[in-house]
């Protein structure tokens, strides 16, 4: 569903105190009052999942300014990264500014400027500044890994670098994927005075983002499809309470509730997109069915399938023997929520209290292993950033005594390398990720590094809870 329908401008005020040139100024100072409304008139909302529909064609809210944010590297944070990785991010600063300078030459040269060179530049610019966040974290972990860096100023540095890698990644992802699209709007634009390129350029991508609000998310949301499914899968785990049908059953803190206090979850989120989930589970076709299916969903208190979505905590398979339904255990992930009150009423006081805890179901049904296992691996990855060599083994194997009790063919091999590579910055070891098989018709390295960074945009998203915005003032 598109949330917000605002009107958006296309330059930001700020950016006139940056122009030296009054030409430039004379030039810039129309498009100020420009402003962008979304081609929505045929599209409709359905509310609640009823039937009852209502135009989203006009804006909801007030103008809400497009202002980008400084992406530059501070010195005093560079510093506290080794000799090696700081002389790593000067050299790509200096390669930053000669992009800078390009881009400056092409637009003051309207006979050599065309859309292909500023497009080529401005990925460029984009992949540039990521590099040197990458080589920042990478800095980062090992002054906090050599005991030079402590915990609490590491994990702050280090989440401030991903939350930017995600957003010059969400750019990068959406020119590779829509490059002909930009490129054909951006050369059809048809302007009284010379072409300018950014201001369309902005224009552009925020219509993009704000039309699928992830990458991957080509396939919006139906209501109707998702109501349907709730309600299966409140017949498919036998959640409703014989005695009050109006209240289901949580598995995890073992409790009937009220509908505002129950939420039907999916395992694997359907913002990664059906094509993306159908490669990493082998079957290509099957993207829609994946994410739709029953054994994708549980039926879990609110408040804990958001700590869910973000991996503050994971479910990993106890050994059962055959012919038995699986079990599944309550594993706590972000100790920082180990002594944080319950959200509701409950008989576990804290969430610390479940950890370690065996899941009850009602009937026999369960969850798939292999969408668990994605889970699993998606959120373990997500901690290999912050956390010293060894921990994942002690914190998971502690209670299970393995990493993993049911190791199967769940992704494709090929696409967990791409997954650790992209959001774990780490290498899978065979130990750690042993469900994995060698699927046929793989893509080239490059997609699967797309599709990788594709998830990896949608989850720090979900977990920042944020729109994206175009991180580079241009």
């Amino acid at each position: 569903m598109h949330q917000d329908w605002n009107l958006l401008p296309l330059v930001p005020t700020n950016c006139l105190r940056l122009l030296n040139s009054s030409k430039l100024t004379e030039f810039i100072a129309p498009h100020l009052s420009t402003t962008l409304i979304l081609p929505s008139t045929d599209l409709k909302v359905v509310a609640m999942g009823k039937s009852k529909e209502k135009a989203t064609g006009t804006p909801s809210s007030s103008p809400r300014p497009y202002l980008p944010r400084n992406y530059e590297i501070p010195e005093r944070t560079s510093l506290l990264a080794p000799p090696h990785s700081q002389k790593r991010i000067e050299l790509l600063r200096q390669r930053n500014h000669d992009l800078k300078h390009k881009v400056s030459e092409l637009s003051q040269s309207s006979e050599q400027s065309n859309p292909k060179d500023f497009l080529w530049l401005r990925q460029e610019q984009v992949r540039n500044q990521e590099q040197q966040y990458q080589a920042l974290f990478e800095g980062l972990r090992e002054s906090f890994v050599n005991g030079e860096l402590e915990k609490e100023v590491f994990l702050s540095l280090a989440s401030d670098c991903w939350t930017k890698r995600a957003k010059l990644t969400n750019e990068d992802v959406t020119i590779s994927r829509q490059r002909a699209r930009i490129l054909q709007e951006l050369g059809g634009a048809k302007r009284k005075v010379e072409p300018d390129h950014a201001a369309a350029y902005a224009e552009l991508l925020a219509n993009i983002w704000r039309s699928h609000e992830t990458p991957a998310g080509w396939e919006s949301r139906n209501q109707h499809e998702h109501s349907y499914w709730k309600d299966a899968l409140h017949h498919f785990y036998d959640a409703k309470d014989p005695e009050d049908e109006d209240r289901l059953w949580c598995p995890i803190i073992k409790e009937y509730g009220s509908p505002p206090y129950r939420t039907a979850a999916h395992i694997v989120p359907h913002s990664i997109g059906y094509s993306n989930a159908g490669y990493l589970f082998g079957e290509p076709s099957q993207g829609a069915k994946i994410i739709w299916s029953l054994r994708n969903g549980l039926v879990m208190e609110s408040a804990m399938e958001k700590r869910f979505d973000k991996g503050d905590f994971v479910l990993v398979p106890i050994p059962t023997d055959p012919g038995q339904p699986s079990r599944w255990r309550f594993i706590l992930m972000n100790e920082k929520l180990r002594s944080h009150k319950m959200d509701v009423l409950s008989k576990y006081k804290k969430i610390g209290d479940l950890d370690g805890t065996e899941l009850e179901f009602k009937n026999e049904n369960r969850p798939a292993n292999r969408f668990l296992y994605y889970h699993f691996v998606s959120t373990l990855l997500r901690y290999f950033r912050y956390e010293k060599p060894g921990w994942a083994e002690k914190r998971v194997n502690l209670l299970t005594g393995k990493i993993w009790a049911t190791p199967g063919p769940y992704l494709r091999k090929s696409m967990l390398k791409a997954l650790a590579s992209v959001i774990g910055d780490c290498e899978p070891s065979e130990e750690v990720f042993d469900g994995v098989f060698d699927g046929e018709h793989g893509k080239p390295p490059q997609e699967e590094k797309l599709i990788a960074q594709e998830i990896l945009v949608d989850r720090e998203q979900r977990v920042e809870d944020e729109k994206f915005e175009l991180p580079i003032n241009m």
